[in-house]
């Protein structure tokens, strides 16, 4: 019997970014959690849409509340008891609505954008509860574009620091924490990117911000240190 394979939690998996990456890790022989689409308190767990994802063993397809500590924690214990274990996590950038001016965003537009961002934040530490421990994972964190207004703006320098956070100071030596920003508009080069860019570095060092260069030499990929902005 050969050795397990690699498991890995995919955040936003519902996304075209999220579900393209899924399918990429898929294809290359991990186990894949794939947690997305925001779920309600009242809704069931059958109206989690798995369209664009995978199917079988390799794959599972997993019902996510952003904003609730408790489906943070369902997540990491469904991949677990699916897999036997966990590896590495990859948590994308939460969507952020486009709200635009200050001045037209109400008071429920902002709730809902930095709800949303509390997301990765609980998912996080419920990833590190899990490899601290052990003295052993990898974590990465996956930003997008820019941001049209000041709400945006703002919801996406918290989930922007908490990756900076982190990536300065996983916990422990056994932690393997990055980052990737500034992705291209096409989410199925992004995916390949951020699927490159692990296999070849990013799963090896910590500590960095990679980033895809102009059109022109992306697949090449640049990378800072954690304390670059």
């Amino acid at each position: 019997m050969g050795p397990m394979p690699r498991t890995i939690l995919v955040t936003e998996a519902s996304s075209p970014l999220g579900a393209a990456l899924v399918r990429r890790l898929v294809d290359r022989g991990y186990a894949v959690a794939a947690a997305g689409d925001r779920v309600g308190p009242g809704d069931a767990a059958s109206d989690h849409s798995a369209e664009g994802l995978p199917t079988g063993a390799r794959c599972l397809s997993l019902p996510w509340n952003r904003r609730s500590s408790a489906s943070a924690r369902t997540i990491l214990l469904s991949a677990m008891n699916a897999f036997g274990a966990l590896d590495e996590a990859i948590i994308l950038e939460p969507p952020i609505a486009a709200i635009g001016s200050l001045a037209a965003a109400s008071s429920l537009d902002v709730d809902r954008a930095f709800d949303d961002v509390k997301g990765p934040v609980l998912v996080a530490r419920e990833v590190l509860d899990v490899f601290l421990p052990r003295g052993s994972g990898t974590i990465c964190f996956v930003s997008g574009g820019t941001a049209p207004g000041p709400v945006e703006a703002a919801a996406r320098e918290a989930f922007h620091g908490l990756a900076a956070a982190l990536l300065s100071s996983p916990g422990g030596p056994g932690i393997v924490a990055n980052g990737f920003q500034g992705g291209p508009a096409a989410p199925e080069e992004y995916a390949a990117f951020i699927d490159r860019t692990l296999e070849e570095r990013a799963r090896k060092i910590s500590g960095r911000w990679f980033s895809p260069p102009g059109r022109g030499g992306f697949l090449q990929g640049v990378f800072r240190t954690a304390s670059s902005p």
